[in-house]
């Protein structure tokens, strides 16, 4: 099953989320919004029963089901029905065995020629043998009944519907949601498999086309007609269908990497044509999935029209009719996740409903594989970034809490954490594997546990035979455990050595509502130079705090942790380049951040990160009241002598479900932009903003930035006018020449070690007008270029680029 997304849009060659609101989203097996379809938890009785269900596949093995179903009462929405079950005796001294079947009327049993007695109460239907059956006898019984077939309140089930006949095998708002007892007698759940065989009576223009192989079609009196076909492959019960309307097949076969594969589309015949061009990627979704999972497995690839929602049937996949009339960009998500599904989810399924992201979310990052197999590594990461702050903002608000990926609670099992978290996730284990490991043990879980369903744990341990990783830390931080974590750079330090520089850097873990700190991640560090050259390492983080040292053959100016987005974290980043004279769209993507050049005398690098984590709470400068206990943004990058940007930072507290309503739900009357140029300095309020609120009382608005400088961001509340004084005020410390300057300014100084020190010259109201960077050791000098400067008092500020205070000094700059 598959929910849809929508509230994308294309820009640059990038996806972008642009929607703040409540978007609408059509599920796989229903079309919804964010607030409905909740399905209530199982009492500990229905627990029990349950776990008796799935345990009945101890006591017999079902082999196969022959289906003979009667549709011709369209208008009454009847079936009339015998399933003949097959099956194996697993324990000694059987003396009956139990089927689920739901709400259907029993006209008789039988076996060999003999009538069985039985009990049923609309759910389970337990059948008595006339003898006794020993370990390993099979034996078969047949059910004959009929009545009107059930239909989940939400989606699933049975349908008469739209000229249309077919069931789906789920019912989203019913738990367990297995839903093959609401047409056969069978053992419903995702453990028990068998081979099947439907022969289905049909009337007028309805013929069926169903999974398997076609054995033929039988004419009776007038327009009725028997057709017959056979599924020799085991499935399990939610995975069996039939599908009943005046149908035409479209058929071609497609070379993939392991030999040829049929493909079958189907669809009424005004359909098929729009259908064949809504499936125009079909190839390239198939070639994608067999390159990470391995070889398609089943009879053909095929897709049938229904009413609403899709189900991954295997030959046969249900998918919603409405979707011809939807992109082909719409289509490609949901057609290549229901056909993901025939690897995770057909072949290999979850044991529990608790744990359905064990084949929802492989089957949703079918899709964003699909967009790298066709579109490569920048609109894959685009599609990936997009999924997980879908994740980052909507998932405990969809979910109504922040959730383990397993067990997943009852009422939440098709929610938001199952689809979307779970494709995050596999992204992430992708991350910790490598590619060539994930795919090898991806494809060896699927050759070496075909048929069979996993727990998580068995998975995880799969996994690990398969491949050789390690994955206990990475199941117990992201599958078993709530919330997110990132790792931010909080501070480096590079050293002249040889040749080449040691450079040690230091990590910080934050966490978002989770409740440990991650261990063992494999962690993307780049270096990036004055002239933007790169270097790649990575290293393995644990804990809250961690150091390490690389050697660079050059100075870094910048260190990026996950800089090539292998990790969903509790971050989002966009990261881009800037020159003269060339138009930038200000909105940043994924960052709620907006960004204008207002003087771009050279290239530029910039590189703005945001934190969905509690920046530092402790150092607090003047007049900060609170900050902000959720989220932040990191602005960094290589700016030259004269380049100046504005911009804005946005703040939602309109409502508790948006990330600023502690701060902000009373008013924004004292709400102010609080900023500190390194992680070892206190938070200050940020010189230079303005508000732009519209309203003081909604709780919504961003702050006007007159001059972006690189640090760190957040919100907070306190007094706007407590603007850092001290760097007002002269300390002496430093000696200007000539004063006051016109077209150059002289400085002298003196620190004790030789650092990399940073030159800030700002206008009084604490704007940054020229930023600049220079060697300091011992008396040192450094001439500052200020003939573009406005006629005025400027004040001068130097620090180490570590955040030691240098000196500062006030001047005046006067052109004749």
């Amino acid at each position: 099953m598959k929910i849809l997304k929508f509230g994308f849009m294309l820009l640059f060659g990038v996806f972008s989320y642009v929607s703040q609101g409540q978007e609408e989203r059509h599920h796989g097996c229903h079309h919804h919004n964010k607030s409905g379809n909740k399905r209530i938890a199982l009492t500990t009785q229905e627990r029990v029963l349950l776990n008796e269900s799935i345990a009945r596949s101890d006591t017999f093995d079902i082999l196969s089901y022959l289906i003979n179903i009667d549709v011709t009462n369209y208008a009454g929405q009847e079936i009339i029905a015998s399933t003949t079950v097959r099956f194996r005796a697993l324990m000694p001294e059987l003396t009956s065995i139990n089927f689920d079947l739901y709400h259907m009327q029993i006209d008789s049993i039988m076996r060999n020629g003999q009538q069985l007695t039985y009990a049923y109460d609309d759910n389970i239907l337990q059948i008595n043998f006339v003898d006794v059956l020993s370990v390993s006898d099979s034996t078969e019984v047949t059910v004959h009944y009929h009545g009107n077939p059930y239909q989940d309140p939400t989606w699933g089930g049975f349908y008469f519907e739209s000229n249309y006949i077919y069931n789906m095998g789920i019912g989203l708002s019913t738990i367990p949601p297995n839903f093959g007892k609401v047409w056969y007698p069978c053992f419903d759940s995702f453990v028990e498999r068998a081979t099947y065989e439907y022969h289905v009576k049909s009337a007028g223009t309805y013929r069926a086309h169903c999974q398997g192989t076609f054995l033929g079609e039988t004419a009776l009196e007038g327009d009725t007609v028997i057709r017959s076909f056979a599924f020799n492959q085991r499935i399990p019960t939610h995975c069996s269908a039939i599908a009943v309307a005046n149908y035409v097949d479209y058929d071609y076969v497609h070379t993939g990497a392991y030999g040829d594969i049929p493909v079958r589309l189907t669809a009424k015949p005004g359909q098929i044509t729009a259908m064949q061009d809504k499936f125009a990627h079909l190839n390239s979704a198939i070639d994608a999935c067999e390159y990470w999972f391995g070889p398609y497995a089943w009879e053909r690839v095929g897709y049938v029209l229904t009413t609403d929602g899709a189900l991954e049937i295997p030959t046969n996949i249900a998918y919603p009719q409405y979707m011809t009339g939807e992109s082909l960009a719409a289509n490609d998500g949901l057609m290549a996740h229901e056909l993901g599904h025939h690897w995770w989810g057909d072949m290999v399924t979850p044991h529990n409903h608790n744990d359905m992201w064990l084949k929802e979310g492989p089957a949703e990052y079918a899709s964003h594989l699909m967009v790298e197999w066709m579109n490569g590594d920048s609109l894959f990461i685009a599609a990936v970034k997009t999924n997980h702050l879908d994740v980052l903002k909507n998932a405990h608000l969809d979910d109504g809490d922040f959730y383990a990926l397993s067990p997943m609670p009852d009422p939440e099992i098709y929610g938001t954490h199952t689809y979307y978290k779970g494709a995050s996730v596999m992204h992430n284990l992708r991350g910790y594997m490598g590619d060539s490991l994930f795919r090898q043990a991806m494809s060896g879980v699927q050759i070496n546990h075909a048929y069979q369903d996993v727990t998580p744990e068995q998975f995880r341990d799969y996994l690990e035979d398969e491949s050789g990783v390690d994955l206990h830390s990475f199941f117990d931080d992201q599958v078993f455990a709530p919330g997110f974590s990132v790792f931010v750079v909080d501070s480096f330090a590079s050293n002249f050595n040889g040749n080449n520089y040691d450079v040690n850097f230091y990590l910080q873990q934050k966490l978002r509502e989770c409740p440990h700190y991650y261990s063992n991640v494999p962690l993307d560090i780049t270096l990036i130079g004055e002239n933007w050259q790169r270097e790649n390492y990575q290293v393995s983080a644990t804990g809250q705090f961690s150091n390490f040292s690389v050697t660079s053959s050059f100075v870094p100016k910048l260190v990026v942790a996950n800089g090539f987005n292998r990790l969903n974290q509790a971050r989002m980043d966009y990261e881009f380049k800037t020159f003269p004279n060339v138009p930038i769209y200000p909105l940043m993507p994924y960052t709620d951040f907006r960004f204008t050049k207002v003087n771009v005398v050279d290239s530029s690098l910039v590189r703005v990160e945001h934190v969905w984590a509690a920046p530092d709470q402790n150092n607090l400068g003047e007049g900060i009241d609170e900050i902000s206990n959720v989220h932040f943004w990191n602005v960094d990058g290589l700016w030259k002598t004269g380049d100046f940007f504005t911009s804005k930072f946005y703040y939602y507290g309109s409502s508790n479900e948006k990330l600023d309503f502690d701060l902000y739900n009373s008013g924004e009357q004292n709400a102010v932009l609080l900023y500190r140029p390194s992680s070892h300095v206190p938070w200050q309020v940020c010189p230079g903003f303005t508000m732009g609120s519209g309203s003081l009382s909604n709780g919504d608005g961003y702050f006007n930035l007159d001059t972006l400088r690189i640090g760190q961001y957040t919100f907070g509340n306190g007094d706007a006018s407590a603007v850092v004084n001290d760097i007002v005020a002269s300390d002496g410390k430093l000696l200007l020449f000539p004063v006051p300057a016109s077209d150059v300014l002289k400085v002298k100084g003196h620190y004790d070690t030789r650092e990399t020190a940073i030159f800030d010259v700002m206008s009084l109201d604490g704007k940054l007008m020229i930023r600049t960077s220079g060697v300091v050791e011992n008396n040192f000098e450094k001439i500052i270029h200020t003939n573009f400067l406005e006629s005025g008092m400027y004040i001068l500020s130097v620090r180490t680029a570590k955040g030691d205070h240098i000196g500062t000094q006030q001047f005046e700059v006067i052109h004749n």
